[in-house]
């Protein structure tokens, strides 16, 4: 892959300018959204903030995870490890990309409701992607004002009730036994409106043991009264099964790409859960005179977990809790009218965490480990935005963020004179600040700069680094907390956003960020993990455009180049002799050095009467940069380019409408690296994407 070849999605953003078509597209002043704490047009947004609609999702995949329809918004890597014992692999703008399984480093929300824990932790599985109506996506300085994460947010909503009862079954299949089923009903009566969706997937994978099995109910109650809204929520996940394959080394991966790693065969590793959240958001007024919101929520995990050795069988049982307020108000300040926003939240997680021997994926013998793992996170902040001038607006805000974390070792008390018993409290202030400047009705010149804070996970404080080995509060008198400090990142942004009506948008931003105390790998093993603080930096550019060409064609893409670098020397260590030695200006690992995304989109005319295509076909072209898997460079992936393609046809069918659909991804059927696991230490850093893989589906919605 050579230099012009990344400039491709530049290329295609460029052409944007010349053509000047009749037709329809969706432009930033269309989508009203509120990631940023403060709801307002994508236009008027003084930072990086992009919503994907209903029908992108619904016209990325079979709707299985987020990471089908995430791919366009710049800024974002959303590495699908095809495992789902793993997750997705997140990361917004370098942040997130240290988590070895779930999502650290980016704060996930689902209406409202808080999915990422007190201590930064998240996984994306609870995300209903066939019930979502919009997913945002915050980058950037103002994802401060959310508290525990430097990288930005992820908030899904689910659709609103319709007015009439509707029915909607959706069902797919694929490469590799894939079966997805889906059942969604809706409906208003009165004050009272109702979204139910049941979903049901299973799949063999296309890699040896990599089975997945799992039932997923998200369900909305919406309760209207004069001026108030109450919204009911539930959210309950089982996943009976999810066999992981693991990570391999380069040798395995270019010689049987598609075979499961030895230990995670032999140990049965893998993961089984059934979670729940159940919550309400009450609000009242309006924006106009004063608008109050509460939440509140309840959720709880039950959880088993073995691990690739036989040491490693982990059972946790959690409860979690939260609640928060909200209320936001128009002022004027020495002539200025604005909106100020001002707000509290306090959650809680407690974690019952066992330990036993696996064998053969099962839990075994004597308690390994049995303590309680605690987390604590309580906000307060305020926003404030300001319109200076017909042409000039300011954004400021504030958040002051108390995070405890805390472990009450009872295997101590039982078997070993060894405490590993702590706790520590982390405190700290995000301030934001922005600045718009409007050029004209279809032009916008923004800037902003803030500070985040990001606390260490309590996985990453469980294990103390001691001389070339790991630690555990078990095993030694050292307490857990020994030191790890929150990362605290100072980050400046600045970005032009242009639209045409009826046409499309182009939107650039150019960031750079200074982390101080950033959480990297210290030391890494099989079964455990340590971490240190090193000062890093990131700096980038991100790029996105949707056009419409003509009544029936249009394009959208995304380019995203990323360079995040440590700005001190470290030492990684691990077993088996183990050892990377950084040096300030090498680059992190797990963060492609850049991204390109393009979709070209042809629709048919409308079926009468109604915004829906006949017939719709998608190309997409993705282009992936290399990604170093060690941190001090000596190992890199290849850059990878990839193709998919997907058709959709509509047709009326009685009282109904049934839509066909057939995807096939990576059309030249590439062998590539999807996610890479960082300074693994016995340099099993590589996890393989799918080959050429098909599915096809249908959905039929019919009125009641």
């Amino acid at each position: 892959m050579n230099k012009y070849e990344r400039l491709w999605g530049l290329v295609l953003i460029g052409l944007s300018f010349l053509n000047r078509p009749e037709g329809y597209a969706q432009t930033l002043d269309d989508v009203v959204v509120s990631a940023s704490r403060s709801e307002q047009s994508i236009f008027d947004a003084p930072g990086s903030i992009d919503a994907v609609s209903r029908a992108r999702i619904e016209s990325s995949g079979p709707q299985i995870n987020i990471s089908e329809s995430l791919g366009v918004v710049p800024g974002i890597n959303v590495a699908n490890r095809n495992n789902y014992a793993q997750d997705l692999q997140i990361s917004i703008r370098g942040f997130g990309s240290r988590a070895p399984f779930g999502v650290r480093g980016v704060r996930l929300m689902i209406d409202g409701l808080p999915q990422s824990l007190p201590d930064g932790q998240g996984q994306t599985s609870q995300f209903s992607a066939t019930s979502t109506e919009r997913i945002e996506v915050l980058r950037g300085p103002l994802a401060a004002l959310y508290g525990n994460a430097s990288g930005g947010v992820i908030q899904a909503f689910t659709r609103e009730p319709s007015t009439e009862p509707e029915l909607e079954l959706t069902g797919y299949a694929g490469s590799d036994s894939l079966y997805r089923t889906s059942l969604q009903y809706s409906e208003t009566r009165g004050d009272y409106g109702l979204v139910f969706d049941y979903g049901a997937l299973s799949s063999e994978g296309f890699r040896q043991y990599s089975a997945a099995e799992r039932h997923h109910v998200n369900a909305k109650l919406v309760k209207k009264g004069e001026g108030s809204k109450t919204t009911f929520i539930l959210n309950a996940l089982d996943q009976k099964k999810s066999e992981d394959p693991g990570s391999l080394i380069l040798n395995d991966f270019r010689t049987n790409p598609y075979a499961a790693d030895t230990g995670n065969l032999a140990f049965k590793a893998g993961k089984k859960f059934v979670q729940a959240i159940a919550g309400v958001v009450h609000e009242s007024g309006s924006p106009s005179s004063g608008l109050l919101t509460l939440r509140t929520h309840l959720a709880t995990r039950d959880l088993d977990n073995p691990g690739r050795v036989s040491t490693s069988y982990i059972l946790i049982d959690r409860m979690q809790f939260g609640v928060g307020a909200d209320y936001q108000t128009p002022v004027t300040i020495f002539g200025s009218a604005g909106k100020l926003s001002l707000g509290a939240e306090f959650d809680h997680v407690k974690d019952d965490r066992k330990g036993r021997t696996n064998s053969g994926g099962v839990a075994t013998g004597d308690l390994s480990r049995n303590e309680d793992n605690l987390a604590s996170n309580f906000g307060v902040y305020a926003r404030g935005d300001w319109f200076l001038s017909d042409t000039l607006s300011l954004t400021t805000g504030l958040r002051v963020s108390q995070i405890k974390l805390q472990v009450r070792d009872y295997y101590f008390l039982e078997t070993t004179p060894r405490d590993g018993s702590g706790s520590r409290t982390y405190s700290g202030a995000s301030p934001v600040v922005g600045l718009v400047r409007h050029i004209d009705s279809d032009q916008n010149l923004f800037v902003n700069f803030g500070q985040s804070f990001e606390t260490p996970t309590l996985n990453e404080v469980l294990y103390t680094p001691v001389g070339n080995a790991t630690c555990t509060g078990v095993t030694c008198t050292e307490n857990r907390f020994y030191g790890l400090d929150p990362a605290t990142s100072r980050q400046l942004e600045f970005g032009w956003k242009w639209r045409q009506a009826q046409r499309g948008y182009l939107v650039a931003s150019v960031f750079f960020t200074r982390t101080q105390d950033d959480i990297v790998p210290d030391f890494l093993s099989a079964s455990a993990a340590a971490w240190q603080n090193v000062d890093t930096e990131r700096k980038g550019l991100e790029l996105s455009s949707q056009w419409m060409w003509g009544r029936n064609l249009s394009s959208a893409a995304s380019f995203t180049w990323l360079r995040a670098i440590y700005k001190e020397g470290a030492t990684i260590r691990g077993s088996a002799n183990f050892r990377s030695t950084v040096i300030g200006g090498e680059n992190l690992p797990n963060i492609p050095n850049d991204r390109t995304q393009i979709e070209v989109r042809y629709r048919s005319t409308e079926i009468a009467h109604k915004n829906i295509p006949v017939f719709q076909s998608t190309l997409e072209l993705i282009s992936v940069g290399e990604i170093y898997t060690r941190s001090n460079n000596t190992e890199k992936t290849s850059r990878y380019n990839l193709a998919n393609l997907s058709l959709s046809a509509n047709r009326p069918v009685g009282y109904g409408l049934v839509t066909g659909y057939l995807r096939i991804d990576n059309l030249t059927d590439k062998l590539y690296v999807a996610s890479t696991i960082g300074d693994q230490e016995s340099g099993r850093y590589y996890e393989p994407g799918a080959p050429r893989n098909w599915s096809v589906g249908f959905k039929y919605t019919v009125k009641l």
